[in-house]
């Protein structure tokens, strides 16, 4: 459309012009000048329009021209972009936080080089009532309420195969300690190695956390050998399935105090099998304690926390399956030994939300014998005197437990360390849920009677010379005792629990009996009286 488009429009126009008939131009000629002015004149307007349009489209093309130029530029710099992100590592893109924090019933603080960080720690209140028998009367019976533990702690891990764990206890307005220990389990090593306070590996129940147990209180027998935790170490091993775990553990003769008067030693161990089978989880058990009293020193009492004996003196006895109250109906009193002997058995088996679980301990005592004699930093306290048996008297204690969950939940099992542990709540009342419920029964038996006890003198270690106490008090050293248990729990959430346990205890001999039937013609080992005990727990543990 520039110049040959002007000259092809020209030539058309003439051609068109020239092409009329001769006869119609020679009449026409002023029309024909007139249509080709006219026809010039459009065509003038048609160059003028057609110069428009090259410069118009000069500058669209100009514009286009720039518009490629900055796409090309942009795509550019988005390739280097793409380059450069394909250039940083995918590790880099979604690494982890250096600290992580989860959620375990308080928050978690983990690294990825293996530290870790834990609070824990829980809160028992306790309510009841424990009746009086008979004629028998004490102010430390009745209805009462105690905060029975008060507990704050950590646990973690250190990088290396590391941990730790520390809890201390504030109730009864006293500061007391729960575990207190440093572990060590290599990777990959079916060993490991923990030092501190803790459980001297007797009883499952008295081994597992007071959190998971189903009863307020554990079984009697813990309560009248003095199962506890002391200061020690262990060794534990346990194959790669965890059926079955190993430990030997030495402690000394008491827990965390401030003592440096006690030499008494504690060997230990603990034997468990926990085969999934027969449809359930089952658990066989064996634990053993070789407890060296310590020595009596000049006359004086050692003050050390949760020792077996007191010096030289031992002293079996048991409440009446509540911590509400002090009074012991069962008591063998106090005599001269030298060291004890523990040997338990475990069983246990779950089946969905069905349990069952037993447990037995056995005690022998070294005594001393009528005649010995003490002198130096061996004479006994309260004036180097003391009840010695007839020979090395034995003890008995045992219970069988029988649970079921309403609401079809199983209970909570620690494979690998043969422990109770939590229970997992199928429908909190956090999530709209009615929580649930364990019934349960239990019937405990605990025999602190022995002929050797009930026979034996009271020897003057400074003379030899033996003496007989009155009968009724010769008699009344021990007793029997059986304990028909309910216990109902309701678990709100896994952290929140209610408990409610009612008890019939039925007691023979034992230090309380002349009072509580003082009319009586029997023997004193041979009374028989009732003790009714209701007790209730709010828990919570975190």
């Amino acid at each position: 459309m520039n110049r040959t488009l002007r000259t092809s429009t020209i030539a058309l126009a003439l051609a068109a012009g020239w092409a009329l008939p001769v006869h119609a131009a020679a009449a026409k000629d002023n029309a024909v000048m007139q249509q080709l002015a006219a026809m010039q004149a459009q065509l003038e307007q048609l160059n003028q329009r057609v110069g428009t349009l090259e410069g118009d489209l000069a500058a669209a093309k100009a514009r286009a021209d720039a518009a490629e130029a900055k796409a090309a530029t942009a795509i550019a710099q988005a390739e280097a972009a793409k380059a450069s992100a394909a250039a940083v590592p995918a590790a880099t893109a979604t690494a982890k936080p250096a600290t992580e924090i989860t959620w375990d019933g308080a928050p978690k603080l983990t690294t990825k080089d293996g530290w870790s960080f834990k609070p824990r720690g829980r809160l028992h209140i306790d309510a009841g009532t424990v009746s009086s028998p008979g004629a028998y009367t004490n102010a430390n019976l009745g209805t009462r309420s105690r905060v029975r533990r008060a507990r704050l702690g950590f646990e973690g891990t250190v990088p290396g195969g590391f941990g730790y764990k520390a809890e201390a206890d504030f109730a009864n307005s006293s500061v007391g300690f729960g575990d207190v220990q440093i572990s060590y389990s290599p990777a990959n090593s079916p060993v490991s190695v923990r030092i501190g306070n803790f459980e001297s590996l007797n009883s499952m129940e008295q081994i597992s956390s007071s959190n998971f147990n189903t009863f307020i209180e554990r079984a009697a027998f813990n309560d009248a050998f003095i199962n506890a935790r002391r200061l020690g170490a262990a060794v534990a091993y346990r194959t790669k399935d965890n059926d079955l775990r190993a430990e030997l553990g030495l402690f000394t003769g008491h827990a965390i105090d401030g003592s440096l008067d006690n030499d008494g030693w504690i060997g230990a161990a603990r034997l468990v099998y926990a085969p999934q089978a027969l449809g359930g989880q089952l658990h066989l058990g064996l634990n053993y304690q070789y407890r060296d009293f310590a020595s009596n020193i000049s006359g004086g009492t050692s003050t050390g926390t949760a020792m077996p004996s007191t010096n030289q003196l031992a002293r079996y006895r048991a409440r009446p399956n509540s911590q509400l109250t002090d009074v012991r109906f069962v008591d063998t009193g106090s005599f001269a030994a030298h060291s004890d002997q523990v040997l338990g058995l475990e069983a246990m088996a779950i089946f969905k939300g069905l349990y069952l679980s037993s447990e037995a301990q056995w005690v022998k005592t070294k005594a001393y014998r009528a005649g010995e004699l003490a002198t130096g930093a061996d004479v006994f306290s309260g004036g180097n005197s003391a009840v010695v048996p007839t020979e090395n008297p034995g003890f008995f204690g045992a219970y069988g437990e029988v649970g079921y969950f309403l609401t079809g939940e199983t209970r909570g099992y620690k494979r690998g360390d043969g422990t109770w542990a939590r229970t997992k709540v199928l429908n909190p009342v956090s999530k709209g849920g009615s929580g649930a419920f364990l019934l349960a029964a239990r019937y405990e038996y605990l025999d602190l009677a022995d002929d050797a006890l009930t026979g034996g003198v009271t020897n003057n270690f400074t003379t030899g010379a033996t003496s007989l106490a009155a009968l009724n008090s010769r008699l009344g050293r021990g007793g029997t005792q059986s304990s028909y248990l309910l216990g109902l729990n309701w678990h709100a959430t896994d952290y929140v629990r209610f408990m409610l346990n009612y008890g019939r205890i039925e007691v023979r001999g034992g230090p309380i009996a002349a009072l509580v039937d003082p009319a009586s013609t029997l023997p004193v080992n041979q009374r028989e009286y009732g003790v009714n005990v209701l007790q209730s727990r709010l828990q919570i543990d975190f």
